[in-house]
């Protein structure tokens, strides 16, 4: 069975304090659990360091998606704007509105490419 982020962060908080409180008794059966202690606290303040620099960049990566989204959508506004500026300058009917208006058709229904046969 896999432990995910929580239940390892909390087994080794619990070695970190088991090890303290025990750090006599090990010392004397041979084992000084100083130096292992001080690790386990530098290697955990260290992934509570990434786990938040990690929480950092989702929210960066959701922002700067949200971002281009209101872009390209404040874009693709801009642009029907225009077709419709065009379309009341020109008529509906004219030529080369009517081959502005077949772009937004022609990327809705662009046909799927067939898959490569070997």
């Amino acid at each position: 069975m896999s432990l995910n982020e929580s239940k390892k962060r909390d087994f080794v908080s619990q070695l970190i304090v088991v090890l303290d409180q025990n750090a006599q008794l090990l010392t004397d059966k041979g084992f000084d659990p100083t130096a292992k202690i001080d690790q386990l606290k530098a290697e955990l303040t260290a992934a509570d360091d990434a786990e938040g620099k990690q929480l950092e960049a989702a929210a960066a990566a959701k922002d700067a998606t949200k971002l281009a989204n209101e872009t390209l959508d404040t874009a693709y506004t801009d642009g029907s704007a225009t077709v419709d500026l065009i379309s009341g300058l020109l008529g509906k009917s004219d030529n080369l509105v009517l081959e502005i208006k077949k772009l937004r058709r022609s990327n809705n229904s662009k046909p799927k490419p067939s898959p490569i046969q070997p």
